[in-house]
């Protein structure tokens, strides 16, 4: 799955120097701070990056993403979506589309840990799939079988995608159970094994001392 960003020094951006490249993610520490160092962000005179652009594989998530992004919380997001199966990061990303739990960094990395508070169905595309899916499925009621040849499945799908606040698209078919959201991420503190951001090591140069060096010759006593 692609998952890249690309990255760039916020001080010279603002300052209409262009100093960007492009990171995938999940990275390691070794990758971001060849990235830094690329940019020029050193900790030092640039501290700060900004996100020019995403390129993601997951339909509409790159939308949902901010200019402000932290790294680190890019890497969690990606890890956490590389860690899902093929049928989850399905789900995910109808989810996404879904859009109840989309509108911050927070939300979709808890979302990843929330797909059971969703029902997805990927081969029901329109009402009618949903409501013949329901008569088959569900069964609330017997449909004798010459009844199904004048049943409106349309409409009872369309009602029942209502009162769920379900969603169609080329995806399937998704809508909330109602399970409790579980907040596994607070916002704040991403747990350190998805922490990636360091800025590049810097040489240390040692003060010069005050006063004669090592080698002078000894002061006389007065």
């Amino acid at each position: 799955m692609e998952f890249s960003a690309n990255i760039a020094n916020l001080g010279k951006y603002n300052a209409g120097n262009l100093a960007a490249a492009w990171q995938t993610f999940p990275a390691t520490t070794e990758q971001v701070q060849s990235v830094l160092r690329e940019i020029g962000v050193d900790g030092l005179r640039y501290e700060e990056t900004i996100i020019l652009e995403y390129s993601i594989g997951i339909k509409g998530l790159a939308g949902r993403l901010g200019e402000f992004v932290p790294i680190d919380e890019l890497n969690y997001l990606a890890s956490r979506i590389t860690e899902l199966t093929p049928e989850e990061r399905e789900k995910f990303t109808a989810a996404v589309s879904h859009g109840e739990y989309g509108d911050s960094m927070q939300h979709l990395i808890n979302l990843t840990y929330n797909l059971d508070c969703y029902e997805f169905l990927p081969d029901v595309r329109t009402e009618e799939d949903y409501g013949r899916w329901l008569v088959d499925h569900r069964q609330e009621f017997r449909l004798p079988e010459k009844a199904r040849l004048y049943f409106d499945y349309e409409s009872y799908g369309e009602d029942t995608c209502i009162n769920e606040g379900g969603d169609f698209s080329e995806l399937g078919y998704i809508y909330n159970n109602r399970t409790k959201f579980q907040q596994i991420y607070d916002g704040q503190h991403v747990p350190e094994k998805y922490k990636v951001f360091r800025y590049p090591l810097q040489a240390k140069v040692r003060p010069a001392r005050s006063g004669k060096g090592r080698d002078s010759p000894p002061r006389k006593r007065p």
